[in-house]
């Protein structure tokens, strides 16, 4: 929406009021004294009381944009995801895929979509890989299970350690999951990792050094609009879903999408990087942007 317009549908909505609206002098001036308590009718040409409102309006968009969350990115749009040497990657180095998953282990939602995505990299082991971005949502706990997670990676144990906390982080009850809150702690979380296969004292020396892929993640998904779990992004293009149909038609595309640029000749190794990081929008649009 252009500010014209937005200024349009704030002085309809200032007429509804009960009070006097202060856009009411725009459409004239008044030679009267304004009654005590009473709002002054804006005075001036047309041009300066415009450009006053349209300042005013720029506050209010800037407050608004400051206190209300982002929209989703438009799931049309292929978006730049770069991929950061700290973020964990399962599936083959050169895969015409890629799927960017923005996840925290604390996420409900995030356990119920892991079988799928697991799913997917059994059904296209030499297509597709799956890279890992970390967005805290749960606070301090959800950075634990983070750490252990990336200190796994730093083994070659992130697979088994990633499956291993969502067994033990949740467990489905009824009609969803429930939390299993005697494992959200540090040493519950080294305790399923090192159970897992991991190193239990190269999981302790690699802990701290794991705040980089979170700041990472979090540099990575701000300009794109990003602020819920689980998010995805294939070949560039964003999907919420839990729904393995959903997921396996856009991959399909995009296969169709990535074959026809490597018959082109674009290296299939360089396809990611190429056509997707290089050649994507790197922002998404802001709420109020046209």
């Amino acid at each position: 929406m252009n500010k014209l317009a937005l200024c349009l549908c704030l002085a309809a909505a200032a007429a509804c009021t009960k009070n006097e609206s202060r856009l009411d002098g725009v459409s004239g001036t008044s030679g009267q004294d304004p009654s005590p308590g009473v709002a002054p009718r804006a005075t001036g040409s047309v041009e300066s009381r415009l450009a006053r409102v349209e300042r005013r309006l720029d506050k209010v968009i800037s407050l608004l944009e400051q206190n209300l969350p982002p929209e989703p990115p438009d799931a049309a749009t292929t978006f730049s995801v770069p991929i950061s040497p700290s973020d964990p990657v399962e599936g083959p180095a050169d895969a015409k895929v890629t799927i960017v998953e923005a996840f925290e282990f604390l996420c409900p939602y995030c356990y119920l979509v892991s079988p799928t995505v697991n799913k997917l990299l059994e059904k296209y082991p030499k297509d597709v890989r799956v890279v890992s971005k970390y967005l805290v949502i749960h606070g301090d706990k959800a950075v634990l299970a983070a750490q252990v997670g990336c200190a796994a990676h730093k083994q070659g144990k992130y697979t088994q350690v990633k499956n291993a906390l969502w067994n033990g982080l949740f467990k489905l009850e009824g009609e969803g999951p429930k939390a299993q809150t005697e494992n959200l702690n540090l040493d519950a979380m080294k305790k399923l990792a090192a159970d897992a296969g991991a190193d239990p004292a190269r999981l302790d020396a690699d802990l701290e050094g794991c705040q980089g892929w979170i700041q990472d993640s979090a540099q990575a998904l701000a300009p794109l609009g990003v602020n819920s779990t689980p998010s995805f992004f294939i070949n560039g293009r964003f999907l919420q879903s839990l729904d393995f149909d959903q997921f396996d038609a856009m991959i399909k595309e995009s296969l169709a999408k990535a074959d026809k640029a490597i018959a082109d000749g674009v290296p299939q190794a360089d396809y990611y990087k190429r056509e997707i990081v290089g050649k994507g929008v790197k922002r998404a649009k802001g709420r109020f942007e046209d």
